[in-house]
């Protein structure tokens, strides 16, 4: 074992768990250094020409094992937009505060998003930076857990992960004016100071049916299920496909508990004949979408005659396998900033990441961003809310101060049987707001 390893293994066993008191406690402090020292803020450069593989981990610790230096970690939130340059930066760092399931049923997944954090941490924080993990899982609920992190000092909070615990949580942070990013994709709990950074179906459709509208596709049909996120999508798609100065031909639900598509299908089938589409948006993923999609061919609803589009349930699994789909569109974060993600994580951890260590990732680093401003640590609505954003293994995305998230997203394209394709690249800028 080289020295390097010997410390971290000292210093984890140093700080692993405690069984005293309820919960999931954890202090992490870690320290990046390049060859000549602590890597500063002014020397990250706007995500396409950034490269951390030159850092050496100098000392850093957590409850999960320690980053390996197998590979260059991935790109990390920086400003979308070079900035004019600033002066050295004072008095950095802060206090980060992570809620997180880390027990109960969803442990496996909390603690595997806890190691994107810590893997965020390792790879731009420095010493000056703390992380404060909480469990929302404990009999205490996620109000407890919030509570804890806001009475250790937490300049900001980022989590939880669900919707109904962001909805216990939120008036806890908005009451000690204290920013959080929660880790949900559910927009209706965006409000102020309350920031939805999940990737949204909102934002999904947003982007899949605008380049659908650039293509010439002016008639759009929906299949969706009869639920709350079917129905969200279907607002989305019906303002969308108005602005993009399309058409809502046909609507169509099914009951989510369906186990036989086909008649589903056939009718589908039979108001094409009547009403006629160009592109057909179905709002399903996994097994359902696996027994959709052969029937779509059959009856002359598939790649053939339309424009098949979904989200990015598509390219969960192996969905994108199905021939029935050939050709079809959905939007999701930039492919290759996942691919050297997943490369990064794969390395330290040995697992394959799920797709929400993305976000926390991004969150993180996020964070340890904002400690590192010019003046100092700044969390305050402006500096979160900067117009230009910030650009992250999950792509661009930009804080809005009513709580919801832009995002650039990427079009792909079904290409069974090999791995969707890249058809519309994410945007590497925003468009300004106009006040």
């Amino acid at each position: 074992m080289s020295a390097l390893g010997a410390r971290v293994k000292r210093i984890l066993a140093w700080l692993s768990p405690s069984a005293a008191g309820e919960g999931w406690t954890t202090v992490t402090r870690c320290k990046m250094m390049s060859r000549s020292g602590v890597l500063p803020i002014s020397n990250v450069l706007p995500v396409a020409g950034l490269l951390l593989g030159g850092l050496v981990l100098a000392g850093c610790a957590g409850n999960n094992p320690a980053p390996a230096a197998k590979s260059a970690p991935p790109a990390v939130v920086t400003p979308a937009q070079p900035q004019a340059p600033q002066p050295a930066p004072v008095a950095p760092g802060g206090t980060i505060g992570l809620m997180l399931p880390l027990s109960g049923q969803h442990a496996n997944l909390g603690r595997a998003l806890l190691q994107a954090a810590e893997m965020g941490l390792f790879d731009v924080g420095d010493d000056s930076f703390t992380l404060l993990v909480e469990d929302t899982a404990t009999a205490a609920g996620p109000e407890s857990a919030a509570r804890k992190l806001l009475a250790g000092g937490a300049n900001i909070l980022l989590g939880p992960l669900f919707g109904t615990d962001v909805k216990r949580v939120a008036p806890i942070a908005q009451n000690a004016h204290v920013p959080m990013i929660a880790f949900t994709n559910d927009s209706s709990l965006a409000q102020n100071g309350v920031y939805i950074f999940g990737v949204t179906p909102e934002s999904q459709v947003q982007r899949v049916i605008g380049y659908a509208g650039s293509q010439g596709i002016k008639r759009y049909a929906i299949l969706t299920p009869n639920s709350p996120y079917g129905r969200l999508v279907l607002t989305s798609f019906q303002t969308q496909v108005t602005q993009s100065g399309g058409q809502v031909a046909q609507i169509d639900f099914y009951d989510p508990s369906s186990i036989d598509f086909t008649p589903i299908v056939q009718r589908l089938a039979d108001e094409k004949k009547t009403v006629g589409f160009d592109a057909l948006m179905i709002a399903e993923g996994g097994a359902k979408m696996r027994q959709i999609a052969p029937l779509l061919p059959a009856f002359e609803v598939g790649p053939q005659q339309l424009r098949l589009l979904g989200t990015s349930l598509w390219g969960e699994g192996v969905v994108w396998r199905e021939a029935g789909l050939a050709g079809g569109w959905y939007a999701t974060t930039a492919p290759d900033r996942w691919r050297d993600f997943a490369n990064h994580y794969r390395d330290v951890y040995g697992a394959t990441p799920d797709q929400r260590a993305a976000i926390v990732y991004d969150a993180v680093t996020l964070a340890v961003a904002l400690g590192k401003g010019p003046t100092g640590a700044d969390y305050s609505p402006t500096a979160l809310t900067n117009g230009n954003g910030f650009s992250g293994i999950a792509g661009l995305f930009r804080l809005m101060p009513n709580g919801t998230v832009d995002r650039g997203l990427a079009v792909m394209e079904i290409s069974p049987p090999t791995a969707p394709v890249q058809r519309d690249p994410a945007p590497t800028s925003f468009v300004p707001v106009i006040n």
